[in-house]
């Protein structure tokens, strides 16, 4: 590793004034910087994170907080969001956090100096975490939103657009009657979790504008849900020729629940996902078709409004929602002619 006297030695400076340069801390002359960057640039010297916070007074570090619970995966979210910290001289933690006092633990981050802000995800229509960093003034950055969106820096899935785009899609091939899968989150911490919401109200839109018929099933993580989909399905939305699953776990349990009563996929019924995790569905039979999650663009772009915010940056507030784009597999298809209704037996 390249120290920061070897880059002194190599423009015959002092260490002092290689630091001087470095930390931005003393004026030099234009000639002096320009041989201390020009032997930074020639042995690749990195400067040490920790120096620079030790100079600036600030920890360069920004906290992602998600909930101890959560069942999600977001990867692509937090490598994108720590790759872009990282080339702005910041480093990202995950800060998992569930208790009784989660918005002060939050604001705790910050005022101890252990954080100079924070990324919050999972973020609910009403959300006293953001109502409480708002009080205590410390920089925040939302990837999600909440109801109130005034003056926040958010980036966000279009869950909107994203839902209408699948139904079109599906519209397209000749579907009218189409069924919605989310998530029921009531009864956990993330029960005011918005995209769930979101998506309901936009798939109500949806139909209605296009005239279609359709049917939401709220399906909790219990495994006992799960596995009954299929039969609820069957039930109450027997005429359903193509689902929409905002949940992956019942998306996954549906395909196979279906195949099991001798249904053909995409022949007999079309299944997508919308958000989900695009990189399982290949191990599907058939390979589910996605619309992926724009998680390493939207990563990226939270930490990047974060770090503005506490390097000055003034003007109107990031807000920003990116639409899933559709990732082509084999589970949707045209509408099928004379296909029985669904039943609790063979499809054929």
């Amino acid at each position: 590793m390249v120290t920061m006297q070897q880059v002194a030695d190599r423009a015959r400076v002092s260490i002092s004034t290689v630091s001087f340069v470095v930390n931005d801390t003393k004026p030099v002359s234009a000639d002096t910087r320009e041989r201390v960057l020009r032997a930074i640039d020639e042995l690749g010297y990195r400067r040490n994170s920790m120096a620079r916070a030790l100079a600036s007074r600030k920890s360069r570090v920004i906290a992602l907080i998600y909930p101890l619970l959560d069942h999600r995966h977001h990867h692509s979210f937090v490598d994108a969001a720590a790759t872009a910290a990282e080339e702005r001289g910041y480093s990202l933690v995950l800060w998992p956090i569930h208790s009784d006092n989660v918005s002060t633990e939050i604001a705790s981050l910050i005022q101890a100096g252990f954080a100079d802000g924070v990324l919050l995800m999972e973020v609910q229509l009403e959300d006293e975490r953001v109502s409480h960093l708002q009080r205590a003034g410390a920089p925040f950055a939302l990837i999600g939103r909440t109801r109130d969106l005034e003056g926040i820096d958010y980036v966000d899935i279009d869950f909107e657009r994203s839902i209408d785009l699948s139904v079109g899609d599906l519209t397209a091939l000749g579907h009218r009657t189409i069924s919605l899968i989310v998530e029921d989150l009531s009864g956990t911490p993330l029960a005011g979790y918005s995209p769930p919401i979101r998506a309901e109200r936009a798939f109500h839109e949806a139909i209605g504008e296009r005239g279609l018929t359709g049917e939401v099933f709220r399906v909790p993580h219990e495994r006992a849900s799960i596995l009954s989909l299929t039969d609820e399905l069957v039930r109450r939305a027997p005429g359903t020729t193509a689902v929409i699953g905002m949940h992956d776990e019942a998306t996954f349990a549906l395909v196979n629940g279906l195949r099991h009563r001798g249904f053909r996929i995409p022949d007999d019924i079309s299944i997508v996902g919308v958000a989900s995790a695009t990189a399982m569905s290949a191990f599907m039979d058939p390979a589910l078709s996605t619309y992926d999650a724009p998680g390493s663009a939207l990563g990226r772009l939270a930490a990047e409004a974060l770090i503005d915010r506490l390097e000055g940056r003034a003007g109107a507030p990031t807000q920003v929602r990116i639409a899933c784009t559709l990732v082509e597999g084999a589970s949707m298809g045209p509408a099928p002619r004379d296909r029985p209704a669904l039943h609790a037996g063979s499809g054929r």
